[in-house]
């Protein structure tokens, strides 16, 4: 499986690929102002409502980072990081309590494992999310799926409340039309 760095390293160089083909098939744009100063590349016909800057660093790389993103998928990216912590403190409160207690019944263990190993995947499908070319309809949807399906699992696995269970389907159901979505 590929690290995050490699997946960072081959968005960077996407983002470049499409900056060149931009400044090669649009007039007047691409490579070019003066030395030292930024130059930013737009097309909808080349990167679909992405722009991409190119500072005086490599490849895009500004001091926040990648610079090819569509509108909204900054808030998608802060979004996932607060998703990622609240899964990994969700994980860290069921491995030091909900597993180790004797009197939760297996069954609610195995929710809250599911429950979180889906908020993680959740998590990646809001850092994708902001790759689309619609980051706050995948956004939105993989928010809402995550909540719905990992919100009543832990419920459950926490409280046994099988109540709960019955919205899992729908944020199933949710998460898989978010992952779709990307390929609009």
């Amino acid at each position: 499986m590929n690290s995050i760095n490699d997946v960072w390293n081959q968005s960077l160089t996407l983002c470049k690929t499409m900056l060149e083909i931009a400044g090669s098939v649009i007039p007047g744009t691409g490579k070019g102002g003066s030395k030292g100063k930024e130059t930013t590349v737009s097309s909808s016909a080349v990167v679909a409502e992405c722009t991409c800057a190119k500072p005086g660093t490599i490849y895009g790389i500004s001091g926040s980072g990648f610079n090819c993103l569509a509108p909204g998928s900054q808030s998608m990216i802060r979004l996932a990081g607060l998703s990622g912590a609240l899964a990994v403190g969700l994980g860290a409160y069921g491995a030091h309590v909900i597993m180790i207690d004797d009197n939760i019944p297996d069954e609610q263990k195995h929710s809250y494992r599911t429950a979180n190993m889906y908020h993680f995947v959740g998590t990646f499908g809001l850092v994708a999310s902001a790759l689309g070319k619609r980051p706050l309809l995948t956004g939105l949807l993989m928010a809402t799926g995550t909540i719905l399906f990992c919100g009543s699992c832990y419920v459950h696995g926490m409280t046994g409340d099988s109540r709960v269970k019955k919205f899992a389907p729908f944020g199933g159901t949710t998460l898989i039309i978010a992952w779709l979505s990307l390929i609009l």
